[in-house]
């Protein structure tokens, strides 16, 4: 009995050994997990530059911008100006001195020169702009307005004082200063105004910075004045990529 003890017992160390054999053997079949190689110090570079250039891809490429068409019932302030004030029967009787634009909330009215010298001297009057019929002329800066009033009826009229002087609630004090933009440190200068034809204010012609030449169109809304003591402060509510992104006024004629 004790030699098939033995025999028995060498049997079962056998097939042990041989299921480890087995088992070592297919561990050994297992393809290793794959490593991501280390990037080079040129890999690296270049990898910066790229994220580099989309980061500063809006400031290296120029924007371009969409060219601002006037409708023709719109006007520019600066070409109201100066224009000559006809009556009913179209007779010369005054020229437009301004145009007040007040502060948030007022009515822009026409301000009307009866008399003076190359707009110097005479005396002004406000009137409201239904009071006046304000046509654009084609191949001509300067529109025909004319009024309901007579050369008596407008002398009757009561004369426009200002209240304090280069508060920009008249349209020539605000032209060609320069406003804050709220924000940074960002300035631009006002070059002009767009209104329609009935004093309905729509946009505001702006430049970027002190010497810009291009001019922006932004809405009316975005110029606010903020009374100081016997004067102004032009503030324009915009944030610079808004005004980099504004349509642009073509060169007038």
């Amino acid at each position: 009995m004790k030699p098939l003890l033995i025999t028995a017992s060498a049997v079962a160390l056998m097939m042990g050994a041989a299921a480890c054999t087995e088992a070592s053997s297919h561990a050994e079949t297992v393809p290793p997990a794959a490593e991501t190689a280390a990037a080079t110090p040129d890999q690296t570079q270049d990898q910066q530059a790229a994220d580099l250039q989309d980061m500063t891809r809006a400031e290296i490429q120029p924007v371009k911008h969409e060219a601002f068409t006037m409708a023709p019932d719109e006007i520019l302030v600066s070409n109201l100006i100066g224009s000559d004030v006809l009556n009913p029967v179209g007779d010369v009787i005054a020229t437009v001195a301004d145009v007040w634009i007040g502060e948030a909330g007022d009515t822009p009215k026409l301000i009307l020169r009866d008399g003076g010298v190359a707009g110097v001297g005479g005396t002004l009057h406000a009137i409201g702009f239904e009071g006046a019929i304000i046509e654009p002329v084609a191949d001509s800066e300067e529109p025909d307005v004319r009024v309901t009033y007579s050369q008596a009826s407008l002398e009757g009229l009561p004369v426009f004082e200002q209240d304090g002087l280069d508060d920009f609630r008249l349209a020539s004090e605000a032209m060609g200063t320069t406003a804050s933009l709220t924000s940074g440190d960002n300035l631009a200068r006002v070059n002009d105004f767009i209104m329609k034809t009935d004093g309905t204010p729509e946009y505001v012609v702006l430049s970027d910075g002190l010497a810009g030449m291009t001019k922006y169109v932004v809405d009316a809304d975005a110029l606010t004045i903020e009374q100081g003591d016997g004067d102004g402060t032009l503030v324009i509510d915009l944030d610079a990529d808004a005004l980099a992104h504004a349509k642009v006024l073509p060169d007038q004629p």
